[in-house]
């Protein structure tokens, strides 16, 4: 009875110190800096491009968009983002253009319809509005903007016509871009962000639909996308 009562009272004794001992571990594993980070999107997309149709007025058709990428802060307002995606366009059907842009289209070897498989690769510095030493610091709310370099590979069908009749071709394309992006975040919790983040893809092309010069400018896709973004451990991984 008198060795029950020994245990009993070591048991009391040594119970308020547990508490404490698992708040320090928990304490010095949030002192550990997550300063990378991983994230997925998904979202819709389109290409403003010359048999697109009329962006302006967003009388474009759209796909899906999808994407990695992977993080590391650099400094409390900035951090470089590597990023893999991929986004799925069309053109118009032949029917929405007048026959006049169709006959000059025709005249010069154009593409009439066309549809992208677009792969994007890029890295770019982010700045962050608001600043954070660590993934403890941030702000409920943060707004962010980056530009870099990057290179995208168009994986696509183009339709032309030939006589009287229209013919498709598959076609590869590797052409460079400047990504610009930026997006809203807010702070699930202390690991989890999630975002609305917007991309336009700057390329220096205009055969990305197989049509040249019917627009002003190189065919530019666009997309938005909603995003989870996670504050990964160095040392563990993703945790």
């Amino acid at each position: 009875m008198k060795k029950l009562l020994s245990v009993i009272s070591l048991l009391l004794l040594a119970a308020p110190l547990l508490p404490l001992r698992v708040s320090g571990q928990n304490f010095y594993k949030e002192k550990i800096s997550r300063n990378q980070y991983v994230q997925a999107g998904l979202g819709l997309g389109a290409m403003y491009s010359d048999n697109s149709g009329r962006f302006r007025g967003l009388d474009v058709k759209i796909g899906p968009a999808a994407s990695v990428a992977y993080g590391r802060k650099l400094h409390p307002h900035l951090d470089l983002r590597g990023y893999l995606g991929y986004q799925r366009t069309q053109s118009q059907d032949r029917d929405y253009f007048t026959p006049q842009t169709i006959a000059s289209w025709e005249a010069n070897g154009q593409a009439i319809e066309s549809k992208n498989n677009l792969i994007f690769l890029d890295l770019m510095p982010t700045l962050q509005l608001f600043s954070s030493e660590n993934h403890t610091q941030r702000k409920r709310l943060n707004a962010y903007l980056g530009a870099g370099l990057g290179l995208l590979l168009n994986l696509n069908e183009e339709t032309r016509i030939e006589g009287n009749e229209t013919s498709s071709s598959n076609h590869s394309r590797i052409v460079g871009y400047v990504p610009v992006r930026g997006g809203l975040s807010y702070k699930l919790n202390l690991y989890t962000d999630i975002a609305l983040e917007g991309s336009l893809f700057l390329t220096f092309s205009d055969e990305l639909d197989g049509n040249v010069g019917f627009n002003q400018f190189n065919d530019y896709p666009v997309s938005g996308q909603l995003v989870f973004r996670r504050y990964i451990n160095p040392l563990r991984g993703v945790d």
